[in-house]
């Protein structure tokens, strides 16, 4: 499989207890390095789930998801061909979980990693383990469906 799903991040104005319902009723292990203060890190042997809180002015939800791909290069040299307007951009060191941060056409900021890249932590690296799935599927909201799709299809080979 060249590209995975690794993480989801949204967004909630009650940030601690919705992380202890995803811990409670689907068995989700927080992280190792807890940072209560500024967001909640949660997974479930697949997938970690990032939950933030809500700030004024933010709309609580889905904030981004992120992507572990095989070849980062292979994604670029993708992206340049077919999608020249997409671009990637290396992530601070202060935010960690994935390396860049890149955009699908709608404009849908999402990140990207792959293994062994540096500025990865927490449940993203502590390593998988075997567990029922918590979370298979997640919907993105597009006014240009079918281009989405083959977006996605044509450059990270999602089904």
């Amino acid at each position: 499989m060249f590209a995975k799903i690794k993480h989801l991040a949204i967004i909630s104005d009650n940030y601690a207890l919705l992380s202890r319902f995803y811990q409670a009723l689907f068995g989700m292990k927080a992280s190792k390095s807890p940072r209560p203060e500024s967001a909640v890190a949660i997974g479930d042997g697949y997938i970690g789930m990032n939950i933030i809180p809500q700030k004024l002015g933010r709309q609580a939800g889905l904030e981004h998801f992120g992507l572990e791909v095989e070849d980062v290069d292979k994604v670029a040299a993708r992206l340049r061909e077919k999608y020249p307007s997409v671009q990637l951009i290396k992530r601070p060191t202060n935010r960690p979980f994935a390396g860049i941060s890149t955009h699908d056409p709608d404009g849908y900021v999402f990140d990207l990693s792959q293994q062994q890249m540096a500025n990865r932590s927490e449940v993203y690296v502590e390593g998988e383990w075997q567990q029922e799935r918590s979370i298979s599927h997640f919907v993105l909201r597009s006014l240009n469906p079918a281009a989405s799709a083959k977006f996605y299809r044509e450059v990270y080979e999602l089904q």
